[in-house]
């Protein structure tokens, strides 16, 4: 028998062997491959993985793991780890961020906008936005009686509230647009209403004008004086001012018929009740148009 150079130092027999003792020297050398390729392969479980050990030609055996372990390295070497969870998520809404390890943000209070900040631990912050206007929401309507903003509309979220109405067409008999406030989806015909206005009467475009002074519009009529809203289009923006305080509320608006009426007008809905929407409505004949509502802070 000789030891040959060879990847895994087999023992081999020589040309001499195999004449002189032939059964005894391959019993050795299948004995030695035997060996190494147990060295190369450890693995006696279903499961089990095998990597190689600081011996060369010689390999290890990692026991196959338990369920919901995963494969990590622990000492420069393959084990099996069970980790504290996957993700650090609990709750609707979460983020999934990082620290120095996976961290979770929770969901922010509605309205409230993801923020930078380089003080906080993740590098991120939940905050109510700062003043400029936020889009709520808004809709088109088509030859209806009224438009009842959706319930709800006015929060806590934001301090003021501004609405932008575009009624571009009118059917019906000549009448005027009026709101009213709406607190749980019941709207508020008391006496509470209390406004005045300017109404502008143009004959022409850039030319002279008309001014009647102190108008007044009861329950926020924007197509001032006689005639009403008639087969004219209308514009107005209206804001109101902290509309969920449970205090009397202050609110103006602006707007224009066609080509030839603007109307500005200030008020107070003087009741000690927050309210949460409000309801646009045409005394007689239908409106189509749109609408859009944003919510802004007090800067």
């Amino acid at each position: 028998m000789t030891n040959p150079t060879s990847n895994y130092g087999f023992v081999l027999p020589t040309s001499t062997d195999l004449v002189t003792d032939l059964p005894a020297d391959f019993d050795v050398a299948l004995q030695g491959v035997d060996t190494r390729l147990k060295a190369l392969q450890p693995g006696t479980t279903l499961g089990d993985i095998a990597y190689s050990s600081a011996t060369a030609n010689v390999n290890t055996r990692l026991g196959v793991g338990t369920n919901g372990q995963v494969l990590a390295v622990s000492g420069g070497v393959p084990a099996w780890t069970t980790t504290a969870d996957v993700t650090p998520l609990t709750t609707k809404g979460d983020l999934f961020t990082f620290t120095t390890v996976d961290a979770r943000i929770g969901v922010g209070a509605n309205g409230t906008v993801l923020t930078a900040d380089s003080a906080e631990s993740t590098g991120l912050k939940w905050t109510t936005p700062a003043s400029g206007l936020t889009y709520i929401t808004g809709a088109s309507f088509s030859a209806v009686a009224s438009v009842s903003l959706p319930n709800s509309t006015f929060t806590s979220t934001y301090t003021n509230y501004k609405l932008v109405f575009n009624i571009t067409s009118a059917a019906g008999a000549a009448a005027e647009t009026r709101f009213r406030m709406r607190a749980s989806g019941t709207d508020d015909t008391a006496a509470n209403y209390y406004m005045g206005g300017t109404a502008v009467t143009y004959t022409a475009v850039n030319s002279s004008v008309n001014t009647n002074g102190g108008t007044y519009i009861p329950y926020g009529s924007i197509a001032a004086g006689s005639g009403g809203i008639s087969s004219q289009s209308t514009q107005f923006e209206m804001t109101l001012f902290s509309p969920q305080a449970a205090v009397a509320t202050v609110f103006t608006a602006m707007g224009g018929r066609g080509s030839w009426t603007y109307t500005a007008m200030t008020g107070v809905y003087n009741a000690s009740t927050a309210f949460d929407a409000l309801t646009y409505y045409v005394d007689a004949g239908t409106i189509t148009g749109n609408y859009r509502v944003y919510g802004y802070q007090n800067s």
